[in-house]
């Protein structure tokens, strides 16, 4: 099973625990001092908003990781977050981070398309 892009034990199924995964997401990361900004666009690639990700959150870590770590390619220094990364990330924001970055979250469970950018 993956989950954020780490593999979990199959005997696990799709019962790996929050705590499991955000202790490997958290392992060796180093997101001080970075921001994370994130696009909208719809599929014709209409920019929709431009958010900032509240520093300290499960979300940043998350997104700081995935850009890190993915080996989707950078354009113009933007990653694509591909949906079932943003889902399952989006999911766990939501039972760890509370209200920092349930507005946020509601938003990944759309259909539209978001880049991100760490600086």
């Amino acid at each position: 099973m993956f989950v954020c892009g780490y593999h979990f034990p199959a005997s696990e199924g799709n019962d790996v625990s929050f705590d499991k995964v955000i202790a490997k997401v958290e392992e060796g990361l180093d997101a001080a001092g970075k921001t994370v900004t994130m696009t909208s666009e719809t599929r014709e690639g209409k920019l929709l908003e431009e958010i900032s990700v509240p520093e300290g959150s499960f979300l940043f870590k998350a997104l700081v990781d995935y850009y890190t770590n993915s080996d989707v390619p950078v354009k113009d220094g933007f990653k694509m977050i591909y949906y079932t990364n943003k889902y399952q990330i989006s999911e766990i924001s939501k039972s760890v981070d509370g209200d920092s970055t349930k507005d946020l979250c509601k938003k990944l469970d759309d259909m539209n398309l978001y880049r991100i950018k760490v600086a």
